[in-house]
């Protein structure tokens, strides 16, 4: 029997409501996901087939499988290694990864770069990502574009639509090639600098199986976490690689005094000087805590380097560079859009 004839029609209400219930059982944030949904999602629910078109929308774009009863169902992914720390559960990030998995599989086919590989030596990588930069150090444009050029899709989501904990970033292995996502949310792109370089360490030293569906979910990216295993400790170690030596502050400035040394010492090192701020802060705790409201207002110091630009618009733009949008269909580019990958 088909699946449309399995499901049950009532009212368009008491439709949405199942579908809504479904989702929610499922871990996902059906108030966050129905923004992303087609135009025609009202309609839907007025008619079996209009349902089983919506659930079909939703298993290609959010990972889902439909179920010979008509219900929505988590798909089945390999076992990922996930980097979790203390007291996380790995199912608290499963719907998230599935979400995630689904939005990689979809750019990796829009994708015209092609995958053959990248430089396992963070020096060598980080050279091509300053031949790339317009300041003499690595940037997230440069970052970006050097990552995309070698076949590697990165995607910033720091809203999805999943319930509970969200990881900070992930690597999967989809339609050919590896993709980076990137879900901690930060605004200023130079907060992103020491994560994005973490996942590319995860593909340049070897740790992502390339095996369909494949991934390595980092809950927590850092390099004090407790029991952090020899492949953090090498993605860590290729970051800050491509970045520079670790700064240490003799003593805590004022923001305008930080920005200055900051600059200062990207000038002699040519590393970034959004970078040195927020390394030397991870470098000098007080009283235990780092003191991040001052490497905040000390990046607000700083020349705008970034030409005003956010992390979303800037990973926007390189998305844009480098696929083709014809690859895919309507209705999963306005997905895209509507999540904001596009």
């Amino acid at each position: 029997m088909e699946a449309a004839a399995l499901i049950h029609l009532s009212t368009p209400a008491k439709a949405q409501r199942a579908l809504r219930e479904e989702l929610t059982h499922l871990g996902l944030e059906w108030r966050a996901l129905r923004d992303c949904m087609p135009d025609w999602i009202d309609t839907a629910f007025e008619s079996r087939v209009g349902i089983l078109q919506l659930k079909t929308f939703l298993s290609k774009n959010i990972g889902l499988d439909i179920l010979d009863n008509g219900e929505l169902a988590s798909r089945q992914l390999p076992v990922a290694l996930f980097k979790t720390s203390q007291g996380t559960d790995r199912d608290q990030v499963t719907a998230a990864r599935s979400i995630a998995t689904a939005c990689a599989r979809l750019v990796a086919k829009m994708t015209l770069p092609e995958w053959g590989g990248m430089p396992n030596d963070p020096a060598e990588f980080r050279e091509m990502v300053v031949r790339h930069s317009g300041y003499g150090w690595p940037d997230l444009q440069s970052m970006l574009k050097v990552l995309w050029s070698l076949g590697i899709p990165v995607l910033y989501l720091p809203s999805l639509p999943a319930l509970g904990r969200k990881m900070e970033g992930m690597v999967t292995f989809v339609a050919g090639r590896p993709v980076i996502i990137l879900t901690k949310r930060a605004f200023h792109p130079d907060l992103m600098l020491f994560l994005l370089g973490h996942e590319a360490g995860h593909i340049a030293k070897g740790h992502l199986p390339m095996r369909d569906g494949e991934a390595i979910v980092d809950d927590t990216v850092g390099v004090e976490n407790e029991g952090i295993d020899q492949q953090e400790v090498e993605a860590n170690a290729f970051s800050t690689g491509i970045q520079g030596d670790e700064v240490n502050l003799k003593q805590l400035m004022r923001a305008y005094e930080l920005a200055e040394a900051a600059l200062d010492h990207a000038k002699k090192t040519a590393m970034n000087p959004g970078y040195v701020i927020l390394n030397a802060i991870h470098n000098t705790p007080v009283g235990g805590k780092r003191p991040f409201a001052l490497a905040m207002a000390a990046l607000k110091q700083l020349p705008d380097f970034n030409e005003g630009k956010s992390t979303d618009v800037i990973c926007k733009e390189a998305v844009h560079a480098h696929i083709d949008t014809e690859r895919l269909r309507d209705d999963s580019i306005d997905f895209l859009e509507k999540l904001g990958v596009l």
